[in-house]
């Protein structure tokens, strides 16, 4: 999974955007005088984020935002004014333009097509029209992410702005005979330095996003695409130099991105005997 970076958007873009759509709306001028309200939520969004304290700054705030008198007029603003009407759009696509590779940084192989608002906007609607608390994302993460705040920090969900995830891989595959042929299992496995919260953050990311079966899912496709290829270098050139050519393609693989699912599909076959030795021709 890659990061995108934050964005240099601002809630006061967002609003400027929306601004000539708020004036067809008999509430719209009322909505535009709390600018200076968001623009201090979003400056007290971005520091707990930069602090690693933005769980406790959401629950401090869940129940006064959830009862705003204007929750109703920020969501339409955003759906409507944001989503579908221009140039509020513009601003959205730049968001979602942001993903490296077009890929959702929430499990790294699909690719985004929608925004998922970090902090749920039903409960959160100060946060609505703020893109720091808007994330690129694709489907299946967007509704597989729950939309209500975690209230510990081992649920707390990543934020891709905001939290870091080093450079050490976590993501591993094993790879194994099955009635279809060749299958792989995925797990996380954190590094053991890591803090304990942040071991089940991850752990509970991968689950809730059921990263493990979506994979798992997706591996014959890939198996098919390099099959017929493997099977000649194994005939070839013996399992010792399929081992080292896949061994190769793993480690530049790891270089682009530790975590993808591809660097750990490619270093769970390098290390099955099975697969290096003919298993391929069974998949």
């Amino acid at each position: 999974m890659l990061w995108p970076p934050k964005p240099e958007i601002t809630v006061r873009d967002v609003l400027d955007a929306c601004t000539k759509w708020l004036g067809t709306q008999d509430w719209g001028a009322a909505l535009l005088v709390r600018l200076p309200e968001l623009i201090a939520e979003e400056e007290r969004y971005q520091a707990a984020g930069d602090a690693g304290e933005l769980l406790a700054l959401l629950l401090s705030e869940a129940d006064s935002q959830k009862e705003d008198s204007d929750r109703e007029h920020f969501h339409a603003t955003y759906e409507t004014a944001l989503v579908e009407r221009a140039p509020g759009r513009k601003l959205y696509d730049a968001l979602m333009a942001a993903a490296v590779h077009d890929m959702c940084p929430l499990c790294g192989y699909q690719p985004v097509s929608q925004i998922d608002h970090h902090a749920p906007k039903a409960t959160f609607p100060l946060l609505a029209l703020t893109p720091l608390n808007l994330v690129p994302a694709c489907g299946p993460c967007n509704q597989g992410k729950s939309n209500k705040l975690a209230t510990e920090a081992a649920k707390e969900a990543f934020h891709p702005y905001f939290d870091n995830l080093g450079d050490e891989r976590w993501l591993f595959a094993e790879v194994h005979k099955s009635d279809d042929g060749a299958a792989a299992a995925y797990s996380a496995r954190p590094p053991a330095h890591w803090p304990e919260a942040k071991i089940q953050r991850l752990q509970y990311h991968f689950s809730s996003h059921k990263l493990g079966r979506r994979y798992s899912n997706a591996t014959s496709s890939r198996l098919a695409n390099r099959r017929r290829r493997d099977i000649r270098l194994l005939a070839s050139a013996g399992p010792e130099e399929l081992q080292a050519s896949i061994g190769e393609e793993a480690a530049s693989a790891e270089e682009a991105n530790p975590n993808s699912f591809d660097t750990a599909l490619l270093y769970g076959l390098a290390a099955c005997d099975w697969y290096l030795n003919g298993g391929m021709a069974d998949s």
